[in-house]
């Protein structure tokens, strides 16, 4: 069945009505709600992607009902727990910017199997996007402070296919073998930043998965032009992210990928590039610098694992 609602409703009490194979239609309208959906095997629909918005405004900082931080991954505008969820047309937005102020703030936190989001924009500044589950050390840390399905650990595959992605520090991040295909990946500044440094993706793989982040025929955008922005850097070792045709803009970095501050990442981080007419001779050495033929492989590959239809 499907159902319609506009921004009067709230969409947490509608999610309660909806049964498998159901779709919860949003009409325009500005929607200043923090969602979690628990349900399996549902769409939810915006009306236009410029004119439904769910907003929210939580950071890592800010003082919870519980007399706790929020902590970063309690800050999430918009969390998807339930597998063979799809979302399209609607904006999610975290509006806790600048970084420098807020620190983390989640737009999306996707944590279920089969997640798809279809010509969504996210929207913030320091971590808009978490690709769950988390990393195990901090599934330990987080009992008995997180609910038990933010602590399950299960394997999540995603699609992100014509987004816009938006943030500064590490904007996109997590351990799920995602794929981003014909997205805009946005970086902005913070003024208020002496530094203008800026990070994509920030992977936490494990080192048992074969595939992490793919990056294929995206805009990878900047909306400064003196800003100095690196690809991906790993946020636990063995990180792994592939940007295959993608379009760089000037800002990216001429080194294109970061070890992470003073780790020994360099020596796990599984990073591979393929793009023509883009000079990478300065790329660092241990980044993986695939020929086409290699690059159409993994491609193909990536698109089995995560079950992405042409």
């Amino acid at each position: 069945m499907k159902f319609t609602i506009d921004s009067t409703c709230s969409i947490n009490e509608e999610l309660k009505k909806l049964n498998d194979g159901d779709t919860l239609f949003l009409k325009n309208g500005i929607y200043n709600e923090k969602v979690i959906v628990l349900n399996n095997n549902i769409i939810i629909e915006g009306e236009s992607k410029d004119n439904v918005i769910i907003k929210n405004h939580d950071w890592f900082t800010k003082i919870m009902p519980d007399y706790n931080e929020c902590n970063t991954f309690r800050t999430a505008t918009l969390l998807v727990a339930g597998d063979n969820v799809t979302l399209s047309n609607l904006t999610i937005k975290n509006t806790s910017t600048p970084s420098s102020k807020y620190g983390q703030a989640l737009a999306l936190y996707a944590e279920g199997d089969n997640f798809k989001a279809l010509n969504v924009r996210l929207s913030g500044a320091q971590d808009t996007l978490f690709t769950g589950p988390l990393p195990s050390d901090l599934i330990i840390r987080h009992q008995g402070f997180l609910p038990e399905y933010q602590l399950r650990g299960k394997k999540s595959r995603q699609i992100y296919d014509g987004c816009e992605i938006i943030g500064d520090v590490d904007f996109i991040f997590g351990t799920a073998q995602a794929l981003f295909i014909n997205c805009d990946i946005v970086s902005i500044v913070d003024e208020s930043k002496e530094n203008k440094l800026g990070y994509v993706s920030a992977p936490a793989h494990p080192k048992e998965d074969e595939f992490g982040y793919l990056f294929y025929r995206c805009n990878i955008k900047s909306n400064y032009n003196d800003q100095e922005v690196y690809l991906a850097r790993p946020w636990r070792d063995y990180g792994m992210a592939a940007f295959i045709e993608c379009n760089l803009g000037s800002h990216i970095s001429k080194e294109g990928f970061n070890k992470w501050n003073n780790t020994n990442r360099d020596k796990t981080a599984r990073f591979y590039e393929y793009t023509e007419n883009v000079d990478l001779s300065n790329r660092l050495r241990w980044v993986h610098e695939l020929n086409k033929n290699d690059a159409l492989e993994y491609v193909d590959n990536f698109f089995k694992v995560v079950n992405y239809k042409k």
